[in-house]
């Protein structure tokens, strides 16, 4: 095994922190220290009983040694890191609550609201400072340590890391493609389990006919989700844009074009669900059975597969999807600040019952390829997976500078972005006029300069609709809802 030290920022997570624990106990590859850091003390001592009850209820599945340990000095944990894995809440849910339902005064509403709109760029205003922080502190005890970000608005916080520290080696990871390719694999397999004549129903979009073919089988076509003959890792798929907007625009699996199957399938789902609709049904129903929703209707209006969650994807085209609160008939839910501090406060109990004989945590593989990207960078085995790093050329038709996401090959001590090739000139049209707003913010943040951020926050889409007069007092109202964790020269 190789040994190496990882420093965690933001150690008392209970969300990101709990699944590296797991995926790093069940390889075979790696082992070493793991040094918790978080201004959450209380947390991350949790944590460590956490991981320590993980390893004693899990003998059988235990592959590696760790030594977990709490470190409360940000150098301490830092000097001579292999990796730096970062993952925090940019301080607290409360301000979240801020972010997102302030602005339904406004008219605003946000599906999640930690990318983009009122709620991404006020968090971001807390973010920035922070970035700029570690980014200091990595350049000053580990220059040459990966740094691997899992905190939301991603591709500004990768932005912020490389405008403080250009050399730094960092890397941004989301796990929303690979829904979108476990989707588009879900659908290949319902075609896959035809045969040649029903494969032809499938592509001409004949509803009943594959109805027909697939009964004959014994399965349904409502239930897509049971065709799991495909693993994502199984095709291969182009990747292009922004974290949370990103789009597949090449999908192939053993010669087949799995977009034009995936396109095929659409218009039978819309086929299938509209005598359904046509009911009044009520607005739960178009929830459970319109899922999806937003990124076939995407797909149908720019020919490429969006491939995020539709709640990600409706923030960035706000016209389509969030001109009011009644979301659900469109396929996908607002998410309340609310459950969040719900499900938050349930992961603290878990975390505090782990010191208890009342429950034992279990190892799970989470699906995530952090320390599969770990492994790659120590020269084990290459790597190829989507990641967020700045645009050097990788992203054609995309502003240079700004974090974007495509596929990139993980080696020995190297991340090499692949060629994405150009974006449909209506997908770049959407994602160049964000990424551009995100570089900017970052920009203008780091200058001091207020009028400059006013002016970003105004030009997002969500916020144009309001008109710059109201766009302005929002922005002065959030900053002030937030001010005790504002820099100085925002509290104007």
């Amino acid at each position: 095994m190789q040994k190496i030290n990882i420093a965690y920022i933001g150690g008392g997570s209970k969300g990101w922190a709990h699944g590296l624990f797991s995926d790093l106990l069940k390889q075979d590859r790696l082992t070493g220290e793991l040094r918790l850091y978080d201004i959450d003390v209380p947390a991350a001592q949790r944590n460590i009983k956490y991981f320590e009850k993980l390893v004693g209820a899990n003998p059988n599945k235990i592959k590696s040694r760790w030594d977990c340990k709490l470190v409360n000095d940000i150098d301490a944990a830092l000097t001579g890191a292999d990796f730096v894995v970062i993952s925090i809440l940019p301080y607290s849910l409360e301000n979240m609550r801020h972010d997102v339902h302030h602005p339904e005064k406004y008219g605003i509403w946000q599906s999640v609201g930690d990318t983009v709109g009122a709620a991404g760029y006020s968090r971001a205003l807390r973010t920035i400072p922070s970035y700029r922080f570690f980014a200091s502190k990595i350049r000053e005890n580990c220059p040459n340590a990966w740094v691997i970000n899992y905190t939301n608005p991603m591709s500004m916080c990768m932005n912020i890391l490389y405008r403080e520290f250009p050399e730094i080696k960092a890397f941004g990871c989301c796990h929303e493609v690979f829904g979108t390719k476990n989707l588009i694999c879900n659908i290949a397999g319902m075609y896959l389990a035809l045969d040649e004549k029903g494969r032809q129903a499938f592509m001409d979009s004949d509803l009943k006919a594959v109805k027909l073919a697939l009964a004959k089988k014994g399965r349904s076509f409502n239930w897509f989700w049971s065709f799991r003959k495909l693993k994502r890792t199984d095709i291969t798929a182009n990747v292009q844009g922004l974290n949370h907007f990103t789009w597949i625009n090449k999908a192939e699996y053993q010669g087949i074009d799995l977009l034009k199957v995936y396109g095929a399938y659409i218009k039978m789902f819309r086929e299938n669900n509209e005598a359904f609709f046509r009911k009044n049904a009520p607005a739960v129903f178009h929830r459970l059975y319109n899922m999806h929703n937003v990124k076939f209707t995407l797909f149908e209006k720019y020919g490429v597969a969006a491939a995020a969650g539709d709640r990600h994807l409706a923030e960035f085209v706000p016209d389509l999807f969030l001109t009011g609160k009644d979301v659900l008939r469109m396929g996908f839910a607002l998410t309340p600040v609310t459950r969040r501090v719900f499900n938050d406060n349930v992961k603290t109990i878990m975390t505090k019952l782990a010191d208890t004989p009342f429950y034992s945590p279990k190892i799970h593989g989470t699906g995530e390829e952090g320390v599969m990207q770990m492994t790659a960078l120590l020269g084990l085995e290459d790597l190829t997976t989507n990641v967020n790093v700045p645009n050097k050329g990788q992203q054609r038709n995309i502003v240079r500078g700004p974090a974007v996401e495509t596929d990139a090959l993980f080696s020995l001590d190297s991340l090499e972005p692949l060629d994405a090739g150009e974006m449909t000139p209506e997908t770049a049209a959407l994602v160049n006029a964000h990424a551009q707003n995100q570089l900017d913010f970052v920009e203008a943040y780091f200058q001091k300069d207020y009028a400059a951020l006013e002016a970003v926050f105004c030009r997002d889409p969500m916020i144009a609709r309001i008109g710059e007069e109201n766009g302005k007092k929002l922005f002065r109202e959030l900053i002030e809802l937030n001010r005790e964790c504002l820099e100085e020269f925002l509290l104007v």
